[in-house]
C-alpha cells in the first residue's frame, strides 16, 4: 500500500473516530440533562470518558475528559470545574495505566470505571451533602449515589463495548500482505 495513501485514510479514519466518540460525548450529555425520572439515572459522562481514556492517547484523554467533566458540570448544577478536574486527572491515570501497565480488557474496564464513579460520588456527596449536615443525608446517599453508582457501571459496559467498536471500525490501518510461492528458489 502506498505510504501516502494509508496516511491519509489513517488521518480520515482519525477524525472519523473522534467525530463518533464526541457524538457519543453529546448524547451522553443531553440524556443527563433532558431525562427526568423519580429515581436514580447514570451519568454516562463518566463512562464516556472512561471508555475514551482506555482507548486514546493521554493527552487527547485529558482533553476528553475535562470536556466530559465540564459537561457533567452543566448538567448537574455542580460548580464548574468539579467533576472537570476530577474526571481529567481520572482520565489521565487510566489512559497511562491502560498505555503501559494494563490490558484493554472489559473486566480492567469495569474496575477502573467504578472506582472513578465511586471518587466522584464520594466527592460529591462529601461538598455538598455531608459538609452542610444536611437532616436526609443519609437517605440520599443510599436512595440516590448508591443506585446511581450501580447503574452508571452497567451502563458503562454499553459504552465500552460502544466505544469498542468505533474503535475497531476506525483505527489504524493494517497492511494485508499476500505471500506468492515462487518455484524460482534454488535449494543448495
Amino acid at each position: 500500500m502506498n505510504i501516502e495513501l494509508k496516511k491519509k485514510k489513517e488521518r480520515r479514519n482519525y477524525v472519523i473516530r473522534q467525530m463518533l466518540l464526541v457524538l457519543l460525548m453529546a448524547f451522553s450529555y443531553v440524556f443527563i440533562s433532558s431525562v427526568n425520572a423519580a429515581g436514580a439515572l447514570p451519568v454516562l459522562l463518566i463512562p464516556c470518558a472512561v471508555c475514551y481514556a482506555g482507548r486514546e492517547a493521554p493527552f487527547d484523554s485529558v482533553l476528553y475528559g475535562c470536556v466530559c467533566g465540564l459537561l457533567l458540570d452543566s448538567a448537574s448544577g455542580t460548580l464548574t470545574g468539579f467533576n472537570a478536574i476530577i474526571l481529567m486527572w481520572t482520565s489521565l491515570m487510566i489512559s497511562l495505566l491502560f498505555h503501559y501497565i494494563l490490558r484493554r480488557h472489559i473486566l480492567n474496564f469495569l474496575w477502573l470505571d467504578f472506582a472513578v464513579i465511586f471518587i466522584q460520588s464520594m466527592l460529591h456527596y462529601l461538598f455538598f451533602y455531608f459538609l452542610w449536615e444536611y437532616d436526609l443525608s443519609g437517605m440520599v446517599f443510599r436512595q440516590i449515589f448508591i443506585p446511581e453508582m450501580i447503574w452508571t457501571n452497567i451502563f458503562g459496559i454499553v459504552l465500552y463495548l460502544l466505544t469498542g467498536v468505533i474503535s475497531k471500525g476506525f483505527g489504524t490501518v493494517t497492511e494485508h500482505y499476500i505471500e506468492e510461492k515462487s518455484e524460482d528458489i534454488v535449494r543448495e
